[in-house]
């Protein structure tokens, strides 16, 4: 399972904000997407990998440049690997060098026979046309991406993210709801479902799944910005002011302008009480 650790996730908010968001998490008992993915890992757990196979997870400490040296220096002894041509790209891609990265995602998926290593491939390029709008065609490349290799999860994670960005709540939670989820802990998964329900307008469901997400990550302001949409929709507005009061300024100027609408409807609120 390790060679399968370059996938990368990508959680939409306005148009794909939330990727400049930090959700690096240390406690992989809540990532269920931790042998699948290294973006969501945190300093501590990227330090715990060592060896060749891993030498990628310093793209992700901010090292790409000495990284890709040494990929380069390794081309003889390494091209044939299933996973060289995928670590290559996504060193890029976390430099935000979106044409190169796709070039060495499609150089893998034409090199690698592992139907495992062409879904890695096919999942990234469909995250990097979301990085250019290209929403369909980003779909396909999912599609493509969970038929060759139906019991990962990140691939469906994905999906749902593009179903939630476009208001599609009941695929969300479909996808969502796949029993590849069911057996593990995730803050994003749980968020995201809570997302789904509350913008459907079940606030039940949408309370169950906040409730499973642990307390410090209210101060998240993603997540503390839909909470307190949630608390304001059933009168729990002193609440919603104290979740909003607590949150962590993310910076990212999507989620601030959120943020923003949020507080003056809570300001409008409070002076209706």
């Amino acid at each position: 399972m390790k060679a399968l650790l370059p996938i990368l996730t990508l959680v939409f908010l306005a148009a794909c904000a939330n990727q400049r968001l930090d959700r690096r998490i240390d406690e992989a008992g809540w990532d269920s997407l931790a042998d699948e993915s290294y973006l969501r890992w945190g300093e501590k757990r990227l330090k715990t990998q060592s060896g060749k196979e891993h030498e990628v997870t310093k793209c992700y400490q901010g090292k790409s440049r000495e990284t890709l040296t040494k990929y380069r220096k390794e081309y003889l002894t390494k091209s044939q690997t299933s996973y060289y041509w995928l670590h290559i790209g996504n060193c890029y891609f976390v430099e935000n060098l979106w044409s190169k990265a796709e070039f060495f995602y499609r150089l893998s998926l034409d090199e690698a026979k592992a139907p495992e290593i062409k879904s890695i491939a096919l999942n990234n390029l469909g995250l990097l046309h979301f990085k250019y709008e290209q929403w369909e065609k980003g779909k396909t490349y999912l599609k493509q991406s969970i038929a060759l290799a139906p019991n990962f999860k990140v691939p469906r994670y994905n999906m749902s993210q593009l179903y939630l960005q476009f208001g599609f709540y009941d695929k969300a939670i479909e996808v969502l709801s796949n029993p590849a989820f069911s057996s593990n802990k995730d803050i994003d998964v749980y968020f995201s479902l809570a997302n789904a329900y509350l913008y459907k307008g079940d606030l039940n469901m949408a309370a169950q799944y906040f409730r499973l997400i642990p307390p410090e990550q209210f101060k998240r302001e993603d997540i503390a910005a839909t909470y307190a949409l949630y608390l304001i929709r059933t009168g729990k507005v002193k609440q919603a002011k104290k979740v909003m009061a607590e949150r962590e300024r993310s910076g990212v100027l999507e989620i601030t302008a959120i943020s923003q609408k949020i507080e003056k409807i809570l300001a409008q609120r409070m002076k209706e009480e």
